[in-house]
């Protein structure tokens, strides 16, 4: 058997697709033949499975992980400041509760003209429980003062669990002013109950209601220490304005903020 008819047949034969008689003349052809046994041994040997990598497609690889890894780090800071952004946004958003007349109403009280505990005469509540001697703390008969008293308003805002449930109040401002109407000195006061988003979105009702928010002193005017201070009694009223931006009531003119109260409901009317 001729040498190029072995090469021709030696890919069969090495898959094993030829028949015993050609495998004989063959391995007897290949017994004699350096150069043919050679080829057979090289054909024989086969393709390695895996080829090296080559030092810049390892270089390309690493390039590209290190790429992908600063985009999953920029994409996971991303997303937290926008949770952290969208946490205050909500927190920090307030929008007005509606008026309800039953539990949004003011009370009066009355306030003394007594001794603190480092015997200085300042105005405090007096309340349940109220006693000039123990105020003072010391004995009431070297005190020659005379208690003064006088009333002063504060906001009311009566709710059951249930009802700050419905109504999700979780802050309180107001706004008051001086103003002449009619020839009149009138004090004008605005306030509004709000809440913000998050409360209107997932309230939790776990803690109970800041004093400040259910009992609230108009805050508008100061008692100082001197009982004789030009303090005169003056009509005042009281109105609920559903607004989160009582500041941009400062940049009215008297005119214009007494012109507020159409849109407001008037909750108290006095002298006080």
């Amino acid at each position: 058997m001729k040498c190029c008819i072995v090469i021709d047949l030696l890919p069969g034969y090495i898959d094993g697709l030829t028949s015993e008689e050609t495998n004989e003349e063959i391995e007897k052809h290949l017994e004699n033949c350096t150069s043919c046994r050679t080829i057979y041994r090289q054909m024989n040997a086969g393709i390695p499975n895996e080829m090296p990598a080559k030092k810049e497609d390892i270089d390309f690889l690493k390039k590209l992980r290190e790429r992908m890894h600063r985009k999953y780090v920029i994409v996971a800071l991303s997303t937290c400041a926008v949770l952290i952004g969208t946490t205050v946004f909500l927190k920090s958003y307030n929008i007005p509760v509606s008026y309800d007349p039953d539990c949004m109403t003011t009370e009066l009280y009355e306030i003394a003209y007594v001794p603190n505990h480092l015997g200085l005469r300042e105005w405090q509540y007096k309340g349940p429980g109220f006693h000039a001697s123990e105020t003072q703390g010391q004995d009431p008969a070297q005190d020659t003062g005379e208690d003064q008293t006088m009333e002063q308003i504060r906001f009311v805002l009566n709710i059951s669990a249930e009802k700050q449930k419905s109504l999700k109040i979780s802050n309180f401002i107001s706004k008051g002013r001086t103003i002449q109407r009619d020839g009149k000195t009138i004090r004008v006061v605005y306030y509004c109950y709000t809440r913000t988003l998050w409360n209107n979105l997932f309230f939790d009702d776990s803690g109970s209601m800041n004093p400040l928010i259910s009992e609230g002193d108009v805050f508008e005017e100061t008692f100082y220490r001197n009982a004789n201070a030009d303090y005169q009694p003056k009509t005042r009223e009281i109105y609920y304005l559903p607004t989160v931006n009582m500041n941009k009531l400062e940049r009215l003119s008297d005119e214009e903020f007494d012109a507020q109260r159409e849109d407001a409901a008037l909750v108290w009317r006095g002298v006080i």
